[in-house]
């Protein structure tokens, strides 16, 4: 088996090459497959990527490099998705999709080829810890109440509106998450990283594109919900997240904007 480990690159090629050298020292990394989808303005990463790859001597079997035009997170793996599915046998493989800000743990690979996978269980929701060993899994457990709702409606009502809320509450970020150690089922994984399982396939063969960027990891828990699928968090899955090394670069008001039009679409999903 073949497991594809799939990232987005948007003008963070040393993010990506951190995150190829991390796949290529895994533990059974002969059975892994890098594919890095650049959404990068211009040429510059791609040909940095091109030439980080000639420079090492690595080969088409252990990392493909495809360059498109940015037209989302989601969207752009959808492309990486695209290209293993028309040029491998797909239907039994594991699917790592997610940031180019990532390293993994060395058995990583190894859990997945390793893994007792239950029928209704279409994704994995892997244990992600921050730079400050904050724990972004498990997620989000169930859907969000009336109450929660409202007041997300009213914080994407006005960013100066959102702005007071934020300094009412005295944190912009969010709060530290201690280690979770038991197995469990989650209405929503962090959209970091994900583990799609052949049981995605069964159902799907693409991410669900309906937003550009922000609120994919609701408009994703309500694509596996749409039939009856599960998302379960597995903390014997373990990588560590560099966090927003590209949103990080938005202004925040301009951030603001692009989350606030994207909420109009998956706040049906919360």
């Amino acid at each position: 088996m073949i497991i594809p480990f799939i990232c987005v690159n948007y003008n963070t090629y040393q993010e990506t090459i951190k995150y190829i050298d991390s796949v290529l020292s895994l533990d059974y990394h002969e059975n892994v497959l890098v594919i890095v989808v650049d959404n990068s303005p211009n040429e510059g990463d791609f040909k940095k990527l091109n030439k980080y790859i000639e420079d090492r001597n690595i080969t088409n079997k252990q990392v493909i490099l495809l360059t498109k035009s940015n037209r989302g997170y989601f969207q752009g793996l959808n492309e990486g998705i695209e290209y293993f599915c028309n040029n491998f046998d797909f239907k039994n493989s594991y699917f790592v999709v997610g940031n180019n800000d990532i390293v993994f743990k060395n058995d990583f690979a190894a859990q997945l080829l390793e893994y007792q996978l239950e029928e209704r269980t279409l994704v994995l929701a892997p244990d992600i810890i921050t730079n400050d060993g904050s724990h972004e899994n498990p997620h989000v457990l169930k859907r969000m109440s009336k109450i929660e709702k409202l007041i997300f409606d009213i914080y994407f009502s006005n960013y100066y509106i959102s702005k007071f809320m934020l300094k009412m509450k005295g944190s912009n970020g969010r709060p530290f998450k201690r280690y979770d150690p038991h197995k469990k089922k989650v209405y929503m994984g962090i959209g970091a990283l994900y583990i799609l399982t052949p049981n995605f396939f069964k159902y799907f063969r693409k991410l669900t594109e309906e937003v550009f960027l922000y609120g994919e990891e609701a408009v994703f828990a309500g694509q596996i919900a749409s039939v009856n699928g599960e998302i379960y968090y597995e903390p014997v899955l373990v990588c560590y997240h560099n966090e927003s090394s590209t949103t990080s670069n938005i202004g925040s008001k301009s951030k603001y904007k692009i989350i606030q039009n994207s909420y109009k679409i998956y706040r049906k999903y919360l």
